[in-house]
């Protein structure tokens, strides 16, 4: 028979493999960080010179008992407890193995210095005791793997529980838990929270730097951009809960799932801290938490407030436009908040309207212009105060009735091509409400009559802006475009309302200064029924024979 075969390992291959499982050359300052806070000390140093590339460090903890330990790979040499509740796997060490030529420790369990390639060789180390050890547990390293030291300790440190020092001088904490601002932090789901000010205008309101043991982790979407304008939130998960990626611990272990979960925290406190805020803010100073409350789902916060964010509602100041990214915004926003008692008694009407001005047309938005009514962008939650009042035209029929129509004419543009007809007013009907209008054009919707009513007042061009975007695949805008066809259908307007058929002719020529061919002559032209040129004929007489003698 077959001898049974079992699990070996080839120990000195492992090792050396191992040195490419660390993907970050700095990993060994987060672990020495991590090895003096565990042993209780009250700071950690770094100083480096850069005439030896030398980098030696300094902590106060209780020190090193024994050194074997701390050469022994997967043996973390700390106590059950601290092992249970931070996971420590004593692979840490290794990495400081890797990022130096020669390695220099003295602590209360006695001293060496040897070249790293000694000890990975799994060759034996000459230790010499402890004699009137003072308290501090220092490592020496030489020949440093190349890194930014100052930069990347600064980051790491920025979160740590205790003080870090680069080469004398306190490296600043501001996401600490003990850092000024620490009474900030609350306590969560996940561990504890510093939420961002909730004013600054920063709008990934989950955004977060989510810390470990001291260390970071994960960077939100600003952090990892380098943005530093907008401080996002402040996490420091609960070490018995969550783990750190071997070997380096700078990646979560299963991190979607724990991002989800750090997410939900940070909505929680917020939810929390705005419950409060409304409790101790007046009406108008809790609305200013307006951007927060919709990012985050908690417009239902609202429900009761005696008034209307400002963002949410508007009044038409002008003829509607079809892009008011592309022609200018027609509506404005209210001066003074919009009351719920200003709504119950019907001073104010609330409407909205969905309407696509291409395809709905612009009727609705020129009856409530025209009565004054306030636009609301309802995203109130459903069980808010203001939804029994407000009023949705959208899904109300609307009517227009065109008075004294004159006649109708067909515009042919360089991009809009549409019928206009031409009358003295006409009346938009919905439900009970009426309004007449003679000063403003209006444009149907192609899925409507697809028409222009022109009344006897308009005198503008820009009444396209409803009909097209003058975009071509609907991003490119066409702008001469625009500005042609604008220009030509305010000559349209007028050569169509003209009292004086000369008068609109005249109107309706180009400029004809750069044809010297035609200056000074006389013709007769003959237009149709329809309304074409049928015929040009050149006069015999000249302007200059017909003009009287001095």
């Amino acid at each position: 028979m077959n001898a049974p075969l079992q699990l070996k390992v080839n120990a000195e291959r492992l090792v050396h493999s191992l040195k490419w499982s660390f993907t970050n050359q700095t990993t060994y300052l987060g672990e020495l960080m991590q090895n003096a806070r565990r042993a209780g000390a009250r700071y950690v140093a770094f100083d480096y010179r850069a005439e030896t590339n030398t980098l030696t460090v300094t902590d106060d903890g209780c020190g090193i008992d024994s050194l074997d330990t701390l050469l022994t790979v997967a043996e973390s040499g700390w106590d059950v407890e601290l092992i249970a509740k931070e996971h420590a796997f004593g692979v840490g060490f290794l990495s400081a193995l890797f990022a130096c030529r020669h390695l220099g420790l003295s602590s209360k369990g006695g001293c060496f210095s040897v070249d790293t390639d000694h000890i990975l060789g799994f060759q034996p180390v000459e230790v010499s005791p402890a004699t009137a050890w003072n308290g501090l547990t220092e490592i020496r390293l030489v020949d440093i793997a190349n890194g930014s030291l100052e930069n990347t300790l600064a980051d790491l440190a920025a979160g740590f529980p205790i003080p870090v020092h680069f080469n004398g001088v306190p490296l600043p904490r501001p996401h600490a838990v003990d850092a000024v601002g620490a009474e900030e932090f609350v306590a969560s789901a996940v561990g504890a929270i510093r939420l961002a000010n909730l004013l600054d205008g920063y709008r990934y309101y989950r955004d977060c730097l989510v810390y470990l043991q001291g260390l970071p982790v994960y960077r939100g979407h600003y952090y990892r951009i380098g943005d530093t304008r907008y401080p996002g939130n402040i996490v420091h998960l609960d070490s018995e809960r969550f783990m750190a990626r071997l070997p380096d611990r700078d990646k979560l272990v299963d991190e979607a799932d724990v991002l989800q979960r750090v997410r939900e925290a940070i909505g929680t406190a917020i939810k929390s801290q705005l419950t409060a805020l409304k409790t101790a803010l007046s009406a108008d100073d809790f609305l200013t938490y307006y951007p927060v409350l919709r990012e985050c789902g908690l417009m239902r916060l609202l429900n009761d407030v005696d008034r209307l964010p400002t963002q949410l509602v508007s009044r038409i100041q002008r003829s509607p436009v079809c892009d008011t990214g592309l022609f200018g915004d027609f509506e404005e926003t209210v001066d003074q908040p919009i009351t719920q008692s200003a709504v119950e008694s019907g001073r104010v009407q609330l409407v909205t309207i969905d309407d696509d001005l291409q395809s709905d047309g612009a009727l609705r938005y020129l009856l409530a212009w025209k009565k004054g009514w306030v636009l609301v962008d309802n995203r109130l939650d459903a069980g808010h105060w203001v939804q029994p009042y407000l009023r949705h035209l959208s899904q109300e029929a609307v009517q227009c009735e065109i008075l004294d129509e004159s006649h109708r004419a067909q515009f042919q543009g360089i991009w809009v091509w549409v019928t206009a007809v031409f009358c003295r007013a006409y009346r938009i009907r919905i439900g009970a409400d009426s309004v007449d209008i003679d000063a403003h054009g209006a444009y149907t919707g192609n899925e409507q009559d697809d028409v222009l009513i022109i009344p006897c007042q308009e005198k503008w061009g820009d009444v396209l802006e409803q009909v097209s975007r003058f975009c071509e695949n609907d991003d490119d805008y066409q702008g001469p475009c625009h500005d042609q066809d604008i220009e030509q259908f305010a000559h349209f307007i007028v050569a169509n309302t003209a009292d004086d058929p000369a008068d609109a002719l005249k109107r309706l020529l180009p400029d004809l200064t750069g044809c010297k061919m035609l200056h000074g002559n006389r013709f007769v032209l003959e237009i149709d029924q329809n309304g074409q040129l049928t015929a040009v004929t050149l006069a015999n007489a000249t302007l200059t024979d017909l003009e009287p003698p001095l």
